[in-house]
C-alpha cells in the first residue's frame, strides 16, 4: 500500500525530493564537466577529422554509383559522431557560461547547441561559437547527404536486378 503524506510531512518530503534532484544534477554536471575537460582536445580533433574525411573523401566518392549505399550509411554514422561531439562541447560551454541553471533551462539536445553558441558569444569566445556553428552545420549536412544518397540508390534497385512490373504493364497498354 502506498503511504500518502499530507501537511507539513508532505511538504518536507517534497522539499527533500527537490533538494536531492538538484544535488544529483549538480554532481552529475560537475562530473560530466570534469570528464569533458579531459576529452575536449580529442573531441575537437575528432570533429575536424570527420569534416575533412567527409569533404575530401566522401563527396568525391559519390561519383561512383556502386559506392553510394555504403557512403550513405557511413555518412549517417559520421553525422551521429559529429552531433555527439558537438553536443558534448555544447554541454561543456553551457555549464561554463550559464552554470547549472543553464542546464536546467536546456533539457533537450536540440536546444543545447544554440544555447552554447549564445553562451560562447556572451562570454566573448567568438572562435568557439564559430566552431560549434561549423560542426552543427556539417552534422546536419552529413545527415541530409546520407538521406539523399540512400534515396538515389534504394536497396535492391541495382541495374537489372529487379523488374518493375507496373512500369512494364504501363508501357504495354
Amino acid at each position: 500500500m502506498i503511504k500518502v503524506y499530507t501537511g507539513k510531512q508532505g511538504l518536507g518530503i517534497l522539499f527533500l525530493f527537490i533538494a536531492g534532484m538538484v544535488l544529483f544534477l549538480f554532481v552529475f554536471s560537475w562530473g560530466i564537466t570534469k570528464v569533458l575537460q579531459l576529452f575536449l582536445p580529442l573531441l575537437i580533433v575528432l570533429s575536424y577529422l570527420l569534416i575533412v574525411v567527409f569533404v575530401l573523401g566522401f563527396l568525391p566518392a559519390t561519383y561512383f554509383k556502386y559506392l553510394r549505399p555504403s557512403l550513405g550509411v557511413y555518412s549517417a554514422i559520421m553525422s551521429h559522431a559529429l552531433r555527439f561531439s558537438t553536443g558534448a562541447m555544447s554541454f561543456f560551454i553551457v555549464i561554463k557560461a550559464f552554470g547549472i541553471l543553464g542546464i536546467l533551462l536546456v533539457l533537450s539536445f536540440k536546444f543545447l547547441v544554440p544555447a552554447a553558441i549564445a553562451g560562447a558569444i556572451f562570454k566573448g569566445a567568438w572562435h568557439i561559437a564559430a566552431h560549434l556553428t561549423v560542426w552543427i552545420s556539417f552534422a546536419y549536412g552529413m545527415k541530409m547527404y546520407s538521406q539523399w544518397l540512400l534515396n538515389t540508390n534504394p536497396p535492391g534497385q541495382e541495374k537489372g536486378s529487379i523488374i518493375d512490373v507496373d512500369a512494364i504493364e504501363a508501357r504495354n497498354s
